[in-house]
């Protein structure tokens, strides 16, 4: 409904976005224009893990690839103590 009355839709009315799209869009603009932190994506899209969020959305964070080895850094840390 939303879509149709947005305009959001083909010629013959069908949605061009199906929600799985709409939901990256939504991420990727908290993240861009919001400059939400990664732990806070994380927890709206209910990731369970910052991996995934970083694997997704991870070049749209200022500096991505820091950010990857920092949570390599991390995961290893987490590891040897578990």
């Amino acid at each position: 409904m939303l879509q149709i009355g947005c305009g959001l839709t083909d010629a013959e009315g069908a949605h061009r976005y199906n929600f799985h799209m709409l939901r990256h869009v939504a991420a990727s603009l908290f993240i861009a224009h919001l400059k939400w932190p990664p732990k806070k994506i994380q927890t709206v899209m209910g990731h369970s893990k910052i991996s995934m969020t970083f694997d997704l959305y991870g070049h749209w964070f200022e500096n991505a690839e820091a950010d990857r080895e920092d949570m390599k850094k991390l995961e290893s840390v987490v590891r040897v103590v578990a």
